[in-house]
This record gives structure tokens, C-alpha cells and sequence, in this order.
């Protein structure tokens, strides 16, 4: 079967005139008006300074939004097809917005998503994709960036949504309707009893006996993972990392002097000047010699020398997410290095993430992840808890999950199996006695951003760390 999409118009390509008229201007103004003041008695900055910022901020923009349409024109007719889906309904509402929408644009170009809205993906045959919204309250970015074909308005009347999305419905008599329904993915679940109430009303008893849920479409087409996002993913892994480094260094953490708190805003602050997204917040721990109990970022304790430190972190960055924990250790005064048990223990993490990385390949199921990768762990005598996951859109993904399989706590998850070019986030712990400890458990918990390539290897997008980092070393080579 032919799975070339082919358009029933011409797509515009790369930006459209309008935005790349103003892309210019603004690139003028921030060489021309560096040194203007800001608003008078302000003390903010200049106008150069904003006309930078907001030009960068434009080309994050416009450039998640090219790797979305890019993404939408490669492959979501030939997944429909490959599911039997001759059309797709997202329905939506202002301030509900369904998640899957993020998947086409996002929320920045659609406008304020009307009373009720529709966006239709239909199988054009011959004439391959349309794409169509229903509604009201919608930006012509929609249709500029190439997301949509047109836009069909029902404005202020008193008729609503239902007569147009009736008449498009049976003017293309679709076989199999795919709408926004799933017990386990809840990205794919964005459809309310009430809207679909609605749907089937507007649509009528013979094309509601057409509706099929999307989740399998929904895995499939988020898990086609294209070069250009894995561009974006590989920044944002490479930010995190770099991120969490420098949080845990002696530019950050004086001893006896900062707190779980202090590192935790100090993360914050970053994240925003980076003009990054916000994800998660950093959760932070300490690990302390003669304390069976972990002290973590709400009790907000002193950092202090001989600590285990650890953080699990990640960012959003262009609609692509990050997902890391690191560990590291606070050296107690004439230490060039941690105990060698901590190092021990490390190491043991290091092994098992190679171990882990060579479980998880195309076509294994998540829960059988679990199994094969702890029982290597514990034949070379490693202490383990492993629970990776599908990543991307969102911190944990539609795809599989290494865990264990309990249809009411993790659904079809752990019955998925690993796809190419998914993103993975490589997550387990490793514990152990520390002798210098007085044979105290510590535990190791890693998590590094990786994906599954072509060939069926996992790729880290940085790293994975290979050594337990120290606060208080005076050459930092990150």
C-alpha cells in the first residue's frame, strides 16, 4: 500500500510571508536599538534587549511549529491508514482543551478553542489529507502554518457546532471515525462524556455506531519520532544535563551553608533564564550517614560534607520534554574523592544502565523489560529496581513502560512493545551496603534520555553520567 500522503493543495513551506516580514524587523531593531532605554523610571531593559529576546523566542516558536507540520504531512495519513481510520475528530472546548491538540501546533495557534471546536482529519484518498476545523474563536495561524486546510466558522449564531460537523460527517460517509477515547493513555483520552454526548447527537445513531477509539493510532503516530524532533530532544537533554551540573557544583553549593531549597530555586531561576518550559520541579534528596530516612527538598536541610546527593528533573523545550536524575557527593574536608563503597555502588549503576540499554529493543514488551533486565542485574550480583518508560510530548509517553503488569494501575502499558525511534527515558535504581557507612543501604537512582534508533540500539542524547559527581571538586569538566 502506497504510504505517501499527498496534499489536496499546495502546503506552504518554511515560514509564511507575514511572519517572516516581522521575523526581519525584529532582527533590525535588536541591531539598531541596543542602547535605547527602556520605559521611562522602568530601569528594565532596552528595547534592543526585548526586540532579542522576543526574536528568539519567535524562532523557538516557529520552529516547534515546522517540526509538528513536518511530522503531520510524513506520517499521519499512512498511520490512519495503517489503522483503518478514514477519519480523526478531536473535539475541544474553551478551557478544556484536548491534549492531543498540542500534537498540531499546539495550544498558541488555535485560538481560544470556541464554544465547541472540531478539528477533522479526513483520508482524501487520491487526494490524500484534509485537515479541517469547525468552530469558532480560531486564528488564521492555523491555516497560515499549513496545520489546517480551512477554517469552517458557525461565528455567533444560535445554531453551534453540531449542523456543520453533521453535514461534513455524511458529506464524507467515513467508515470508521476515531475519537479521543482511551482507558490507559490519557493523552488520548481528551474527550468528555459531554462532548462526545454531543458528537454522537450532532453526528446521528448510524455514524455513532462508527466510532472507534484512537489509541492505537494515537501510540503509533507520537511514536514516530522524526529527525528534527530528535534534534530538539537532544538540546533539551543537553540543557537539563548541564542544568543539573552546575546545581550540583561549588557554584552553587557551599556546605554548611545551602539548602535542598536554595538548589531547588537555583534550578528554577535557571530554567527561566534559559527560556526554558516548565516540565516537573526538581526533586531533591539527601542520603546521610547514620539516617535510615532519605531528608528531602520540603524539609529544606542543610547541605552538609559526606552527603549523597540526588535530583530527578526535566524540562520542556519546544513541546519536547527531558527526564533526568543524577547523583552526586558533597567531599568531607581533605577528600579528593568519594568512599570507595559510594563508588561501589555507583559503578553498579553504571553497569546496569548498559545492561538495561541492551534490554530494551524493538518489539519487547515493557513488562518483559522488568524481568530481563533485573535478572541479569542480580546473576552479576546487582541489587536493582527498574521502571524505564516512553517519553517525548509527555514525561511518561504513550508507548510502553517497564513495569510490572497491573491493568489497573499501568493499563496497556506494560503489554506495548518497544518501537524505533521512540524516546526512551532509561529509569532504575541500584542499592547496596556501604562498608564506610557501617554497612548502611544506599541507594543509586539514575535516569538518563535516550531513544531507540533505527538499527534497534539505544542512544543517549548526553551522557548517561559514568561517575558520581562531587561537590566541592576544583576542576569541573562538564
Amino acid at each position: 500500500m502506497d504510504r505517501t500522503p499527498r496534499r489536496p493543495r499546495s502546503r506552504p513551506v518554511g515560514r509564511p510571508p507575514f511572519l517572516r516580514e516581522r521575523a526581519a524587523a525584529v532582527a533590525v531593531l535588536a541591531v539598531l536599538a541596543p542602547g535605547l532605554p527602556g520605559t521611562v523610571g522602568s530601569g528594565g531593559p532596552g528595547y534592543g534587549a526585548l526586540a532579542a529576546q522576543a526574536h528568539a523566542s519567535e524562532e523557538r516558536t516557529m520552529r516547534e511549529w515546522e517540526v509538528k507540520r513536518e511530522k503531520m504531512e510524513r506520517h499521519l495519513l499512512p498511520t490512519m491508514r495503517e489503522h483503518g481510520v478514514e477519519m480523526w475528530i478531536i473535539m475541544s472546548r474553551e478551557n478544556n482543551p484536548d491534549p492531543a491538540l498540542e500534537l498540531f501546533g499546539g495550544y498558541g495557534i488555535s485560538g481560544w478553542y470556541g464554544h465547541r471546536n472540531a478539528y477533522v482529519f479526513r483520508d482524501a484518498g487520491a487526494d490524500g489529507l484534509e485537515s479541517v476545523v469547525i468552530g469558532t474563536h480560531l486564528s488564521r495561524f492555523m491555516v497560515e502554518l499549513g496545520f489546517f486546510d480551512r477554517i469552517e466558522s458557525y461565528h455567533s449564531g444560535p445554531e453551534g457546532l453540531a449542523p456543520g460537523l453533521r453535514e461534513y460527517v455524511h458529506a464524507h460517509d467515513p467508515k470508521t471515525i476515531a475519537i479521543n477515547e482511551s482507558r490507559t493513555i490519557s493523552m488520548a483520552d481528551g474527550l468528555s462524556a459531554a462532548l462526545k454526548t454531543y458528537l454522537v447527537e450532532a453526528i446521528g445513531p448510524e455514524y455513532a455506531s462508527r466510532l472507534v477509539s484512537c489509541e492505537p493510532l494515537f501510540i503509533d503516530y507520537v511514536s514516530q519520532r522524526t529527525p528534527a524532533e530528535r534534534g530538539i530532544e537532544r538540546e533539551a537533554a543537553w540543557k537539563t544535563w548541564h542544568i543539573l551540573r552546575r546545581a550540583f557544583s561549588s557554584e552553587v553549593i557551599t556546605p554548611g551553608e545551602t539548602t535542598l531549597m536554595d538548589v531547588y530555586w537555583w534550578i528554577e531561576d535557571e530554567r527561566k533564564a534559559q527560556d526554558l518550559e516548565f516540565n516537573f520541579p526538581a526533586g531533591l534528596q539527601i542520603q546521610r550517614r547514620g539516617l535510615e530516612e532519605t531528608l528531602e527538598e520540603v524539609d529544606d536541610p542543610m547541605i552538609r560534607p559526606g552527603d549523597v546527593l540526588h535530583v530527578d528533573y526535566g524540562v520542556r523545550h519546544m513541546g519536547l520534554v527531558t527526564d533526568q536524575q543524577k547523583m552526586a557527593y558533597v567531599l568531607r574536608p581533605g577528600e579528593t574523592e568519594a568512599p570507595e563503597g559510594l563508588r561501589r555502588v555507583f559503578e553498579q549503576s553504571v553497569r546496569h544502565g548498559e545492561i538495561l540499554a541492551s534490554v530494551v529493543e524493538p518489539g519487547v514488551l515493557g513488562r518483559e523489560i522488568v524481568e530481563r533486565a533485573q535478572a541479569l542485574a542480580e546473576d552479576e550480583g546487582i541489587t536493582s529496581r527498574t521502571y524505564p518508560h516512553v517519553q517525548g510530548n509527555w514525561v511518561h509517553g504513550v508507548g510502553a513502560w517497564g513495569s510490572p503488569d497491573w491493568p489497573e494501575r499501568y493499563g496497556i502499558h506494560p503489554r506495548q512493545p518497544v518501537r524505533p525511534t521512540e524516546f526512551w527515558s532509561i529509569e532504575y535504581n541500584v542499592t547496596a551496603a556501604v562498608p564506610e557507612w557501617d554497612g548502611q543501604v544506599v541507594r543509586m537512582a539514575r535516569e538518563e534520555d535516550a531513544w531507540v534508533d533505527e538499527a534497534g540500539d539505544v542512544r543517549f542524547f548526553v551522557g548517561p553520567q559514568e561517575e558520581l559527581w562531587l561537590v566541592g571538586q576544583p576542576d569541573l569538566r562538564w
